[in-house]
């Protein structure tokens, strides 16, 4: 079912598209949401959370209007622990600018880190990303701008990738139950949002802006559900 991010088919009226998604959008609560420090009224080990992360390689693709990662095995090689349960990573994507605000503060790019259970749950990491202060390189930024370009995305490039480099270096997060933010926006989904940024360099940034343009699903009402910030 077509749907876009401006317009007639945009994100206000995704659920007047079919009945699908408007199920999926009147059925639990929503993302994104806005993350705040004060507002994040209970506290969650910082230990409840851990990444098993290697180097991988992934294939891309181009749908949902962005670029996507998937791993170019099915093996179970890339997962995350959370509360004591396993959740497998088969997907990555990225969102222009940040669809989660952090302490009232927007970011240039945030990526999602798809992740499923054996029992079908999905609980996605959220990773928002600021420019590299490094100057840009130009041989790279001229390799970011046609990789990125949706007709050879979608072609299926082979990418290595040290998904633990991705990570931002200090690991505290927000944690709460939402939705996907992409139709049908359906859940409950765990969230696992970094408080804090990773950093990418400006060329590849420029070029995301360039071949994939606003990606990004308005702020959701928090509609008083409970968030979770971790300790340190």
């Amino acid at each position: 079912m077509e749907w876009n991010y401006q317009g007639d088919r945009g994100p206000d009226n995704w659920k007047t598209i079919c009945s699908a998604f408007y199920q999926a959008e009147t059925d639990c609560l929503q993302s994104p949401i806005a993350l705040d420090d004060d507002q994040a009224n209970l506290t969650i080990s910082q230990h409840s959370l851990r990444f098993d992360y290697n180097r991988t390689l992934f294939e891309s693709s181009f749908f949902n209007h962005t670029v996507h990662l998937s791993p170019k095995t099915n093996e179970k090689v890339n997962f995350v622990t959370f509360k004591h349960k396993k959740y497998f990573l088969e997907d990555f994507h990225f969102h222009l600018p940040s669809e989660h605000e952090i302490n009232q503060e927007s970011f240039p790019l945030e990526f999602h880190l798809v992740h499923r259970s054996v029992k079908n749950d999905l609980l996605v990491v959220g990773v928002t990303v600021l420019p590299s202060e490094r100057p840009m390189n130009t041989v790279l930024a001229a390799i970011d701008e046609r990789a990125l370009h949706p007709r050879i995305a979608g072609r299926g490039l082979t990418v290595p990738i040290e998904l633990s480099r991705l990570l931002p270096e200090k690991k505290q997060f927000y944690h709460y139950t939402g939705s996907l933010t992409t139709p049908p926006t359906s859940g409950p989904i765990e969230w696992i949002v970094f408080r804090h940024q990773t950093y990418m360099r400006q060329g590849l940034l420029q070029a995301f802006k360039r071949n994939v343009g606003k990606t990004n699903r308005p702020l959701q009402p928090r509609s008083g559900r409970p968030i979770y910030l971790s300790d340190f």
